[in-house]
């Protein structure tokens, strides 16, 4: 495993080129995300998926987690109602730009939607019925990274299935001693934040009723 070590407060733009060098190379990476470590890849990476599952002892298909950089990019992997995007607007900041103001940070815990899925990512990572669970980040890191590789990124949590996830990297080598990530991006230890709030909107109406809270 290659480790990089970065400062979230000022992030570099070489260590960034680093980062989507790796990703575009089919690689694997360990990275901070707005509750704990994740271990994630691009998620049109087919080979790159199959991979974090073996690393974290998954059987596919497993639903995963993915980050994206803007609503364009929300619309361009899910169906979206207008019930479900002014839902969506009311919860998430307007745009990634604003994703750090302090007025959007009265919620401090990160929310992941549940929509269906236009069909245009791998089956493997998809839910029941052809769902997809997606969410904005709330830290710069994870918008300038997203921005830069202008694509979608897996985030799943960084541990062995039915382990605790990881909040610093101290654990690292002995957590995981068969296939390993590629790079790691080490930020240091991470505040320890509540999981990312999870709600299916994919049967919610006008009125905002058929909301169902998963997590």
């Amino acid at each position: 495993m290659k480790k990089i070590k970065i400062d979230l407060k000022k992030i570099g733009k070489s260590d960034l080129d680093k980062i989507v060098r790796c990703l575009n190379g089919s690689k694997i990476i360990v990275y901070p995300t707005d509750t704990v470590y994740g271990v994630g890849c691009l998620v049109t990476d087919k080979k790159a998926i199959n991979k974090v599952f073996k690393i974290k002892k998954i059987i596919p298909p497993k639903p995963l987690i993915v980050l994206i950089k803007s609503y364009c990019m929300l619309h361009e992997l899910c169906y979206v109602s207008r019930a479900q995007e002014k839902y969506i607007r009311s919860v998430w900041p307007p745009t990634t730009r604003d994703a750090q103001d302090p007025k959007y940070k009265h919620n401090k815990q990160s929310v992941t939607f549940i929509l269906k899925s236009r069909g245009n990512l791998p089956k493997e990572i998809l839910g029941e019925g052809g769902s997809l669970a997606v969410r904005l980040p709330k830290n710069d890191f994870l918008i300038q990274l997203l921005k830069r590789i202008n694509k979608p990124l897996v985030s799943t949590s960084l541990n062995i299935t039915g382990q605790q996830p990881l909040t610093n990297l101290t654990d690292l080598e002995r957590r995981f001693k068969g296939i390993k990530p590629d790079l790691v991006i080490d930020a240091g230890k991470i505040e320890k934040n509540k999981p990312s709030k999870i709600i299916d909107l994919r049967n919610i109406k006008l009125d905002g009723s058929g909301i169902k809270k998963i997590r």
